[in-house]
């Protein structure tokens, strides 16, 4: 038996917190469950961060009413941190993380991804695994944040399964409904 859950949350320290808002909020479409600011009066707060007394905004948003694989958006100022710039942008680094998501319309991130002017380190790409007979289109960028991204928008299954079927995740724009069948909302 695991002693943790399933991942509530991957949190980001962000550069501009407007600026990242649109990213998750506008473009992945998630919903702020819960935003704040906190300063000296919370201590515990820039202590579990590892950072010195400073002033802290986060807003946490989920997909659909999901609580967890959330993604938590932490700005900190007066002081900032500095800004870390041995790693590359290009590709991923190690140590680095990559949030992964799943999608019914890769093709769609892909577009507001582009309108926001974000670094797209592999446009949309279909991703065959022959030995378990899995077809996906996939595509990886960075966040306002550098932070790695990659979007799965499942195909074919094969083996492993289909995996689109996620609360929350929404259905693509262009899909025909089957007949009688109510998505609520969801993804086939």
């Amino acid at each position: 038996m695991s002693a943790v859950t399933p991942l509530k949350r991957t949190a980001i320290i962000v550069t501009d917190l407007r600026r990242s808002l649109k990213f998750y909020r506008d473009v992945l479409g998630m919903n702020i469950w819960v935003q704040g600011k906190a300063g000296r009066e919370l201590p515990a707060l820039f202590r579990l961060l590892g950072a010195p007394p400073c002033t802290t905004r986060w807003i946490i948003l989920q997909s659909d009413n999901v609580d967890w694989g959330m993604v938590g958006l932490f700005e900190l100022s007066k002081p900032a941190p500095p800004l870390d710039r041995h790693r590359s942008r290009k590709r991923a680094n190690r140590g680095e993380a990559c949030l992964v998501f799943h999608t019914p319309d890769v093709e769609a991130i892909h577009r507001g991804a582009v309108k926001l002017g974000l670094e797209i380190l592999c446009p949309p790409t279909l991703l065959e695994l022959a030995a378990h007979g899995v077809v996906s289109k996939e595509m990886t960028l960075r966040d306002p944040n550098g932070v790695l991204v990659n979007f799965i928008q499942n195909i074919k299954g094969g083996s492993v399964g289909i995996s689109n079927r996620f609360p929350g995740l929404r259905r693509a724009p262009l899909r025909k409904r089957r007949t009688g069948a109510s998505s609520r909302g969801r993804s086939e």
